[in-house]
Formats: C-alpha cells, sequence, structure tokens
C-alpha cells in the first residue's frame, strides 16, 4: 500500500466513527489533511492531480450541499480525499459512496415511508408553487452519515486493487 492509501484509510476510518458518533466530522480534522495531502502531492510532483482532485471533490458535492442532502462537512471530507488522490479517484469514490448509502437505505425499510413522504412533499411544493421544499435534517430519511459510506467506497475500491496512477 502507499503512503496515501494507508493515510487515507486512518484518516477515513477517523472520519467515519466521528460522523458516526457526532454526525458532523471536524474541521480540526479536514483542513489539516487537505493541506497535508495538497503538500504531499507537491512534493511528489503531483500537485495538479491534488488540485483537480479538489475541484472535482468540490464541484461534485456542490448541488448535494445545495440541496441539504450532504452538509458542507462532507463535503470537505470528500475535498481532503480529493487532495491526497486525483479527480478520478474522487470522482469513482464519489459514485461507489452513493450507490452504498443507496444500499444500507434499501436495508433500513423504516425509513422507506419517510422518504416517501418526502418525496412527495418534494414534488407537490414544485407543483404547486414552483419552490423545492427541502426536508429539515431530522426530517430526513437518510440519516447515515456520508463519511461512514465514504470509508467503506474506500474499503471497497482499495480491495478491488484499484491504482493510484
Amino acid at each position: 500500500m502507499t503512503i496515501p492509501a494507508v493515510y487515507l484509510f486512518g484518516f477515513l476510518l477517523v472520519a467515519a466513527c466521528w460522523d458516526w458518533r457526532f454526525r458532523k466530522v471536524p474541521n480540526a480534522l479536514l483542513f489539516p489533511s487537505m493541506l497535508l495531502g495538497i503538500s504531499y502531492q507537491i512534493w511528489i510532483g503531483g500537485g495538479w492531480r491534488s488540485a483537480g482532485g479538489v475541484g472535482i471533490a468540490f464541484v461534485l458535492s456542490f448541488l448535494p450541499v445545495v440541496l441539504r442532502s450532504m452538509g458542507m462537512g462532507d463535503q470537505k471530507l470528500l475535498m481532503a480525499v480529493g487532495a491526497w488522490t486525483s479527480g478520478q479517484v474522487v470522482y469513482t469514490l464519489f459514485l461507489l459512496s452513493l450507490l452504498i448509502g443507496m444500499c444500507l437505505l434499501l436495508c433500513r425499510p423504516h425509513r422507506w415511508r419517510s422518504l416517501h413522504d418526502n418525496l412527495l412533499r418534494l414534488s407537490a411544493g414544485w407543483l404547486a408553487h414552483r419552490q423545492i421544499w427541502l426536508p429539515s435534517h431530522e426530517q430526513s430519511a437518510m440519516a447515515l452519515p456520508y463519511a461512514v459510506c465514504l470509508f467503506l467506497a474506500f474499503c471497497l475500491w482499495s480491495w478491488e486493487g484499484a491504482g493510484w496512477g
């Protein structure tokens, strides 16, 4: 395993545990990790890869943050992963984390009714008033921490033997 892979495994494990327990990943963990990842990539001559990873992570998570289906801490977490990897890796991990989140939602049938109700309110608000109604955090059907999904996505991606190049 490479240095970034070992670091990201530990970082994402800590972030997932913290997010699971407190529903928030602290900036004190995110910003130093992002700076360390950028610094490491610049040191090995991959500064552009790191910048691309951070940029792609921001773009991918922008709409979910605006729609409040993802918090800004989750966005910063994905950007920290991008600082250590590249845009291609972040894109893959983002898609895997979404699939894992959907699979975990399917395993939680007691949340299906909440999801159904939220989708009905969303569509009714749009059809009646041309406004998007967004549920509060407490009413969200998917109250699973994103860091857990991202950690599981990273483990799956690493287990498949994906390269860093």
